[in-house]
């Protein structure tokens, strides 16, 4: 197990981010320059093997993370006009993010686990004006499952079947993320 407390503090940080280009319908990246950023958290990772039952192993982590703008007087949003920024949460960085994965070994061949994934919904403008996370460019809250068995043959080949987004999350990360996706795979190596 680990516990991590960690803190950054940026200056003329460049931040890259899309809007709509003023009088158009068109939609344009650019880099913005902020005054001053700071970033402050705390992420706990804990692994075991043989956990509560033999042949069981769980991994995770969970992180918080507080970033926000703390100075940027001369910021202009798509419009081109001067915009308080102080305050607002730094864009593409969720404040909690959680993971967790369970495999069971039911003997030498085969083998199956279990993951989920957390994510708050992320901001994708200095200025927090992206209100609507859950459309094309918006960047939304997930949790997802996603689960696999596997088989090993030999020492070089192996089947696995495979389920992502097992609960059908439907969500957006810029564009509307996979739903539900079964994925079959036969591996050997030489």
């Amino acid at each position: 197990m680990r516990v991590s407390l960690f803190q950054e503090n940026l200056a003329d940080a460049l931040i890259s981010q899309n809007s709509t280009i003023p009088g158009t319908n068109t939609i344009g990246g650019s880099v913005q320059n902020i005054d001053r950023i700071r970033t402050r958290g705390i992420e706990l990772v804990a692994q075991g093997r043989d956990v509560l039952l033999r042949r069981l192993d769980l991994s995770g982590s969970a992180t918080y993370v507080n970033s926000v703008t703390l100075s940027d007087p001369a910021f202009r949003n798509a419009a081109n006009v001067l915009t308080e920024v102080t305050g607002k949460n730094t864009p593409n960085i969720p404040k909690l993010k959680l993971s967790g994965l369970a495999s069971y070994h039911y003997n030498d061949r085969v083998s199956g686990s279990l993951g989920a994934r957390y994510s708050d919904r992320v901001w994708a403008t200095l200025d927090n004006t992206d209100v609507n996370p859950n459309t094309y460019q918006g960047f939304d809250k997930y949790f997802v499952v996603d689960a696999r068995l596997n088989y090993q043959f030999d020492k070089k080949t192996r089947a696995s079947l495979g389920i992502d987004n097992l609960n059908n999350r439907k969500y957006f990360l810029f564009h509307p993320f996979p739903q539900r996706t079964v994925m079959a795979e036969l591996r050997h190596g030489f």
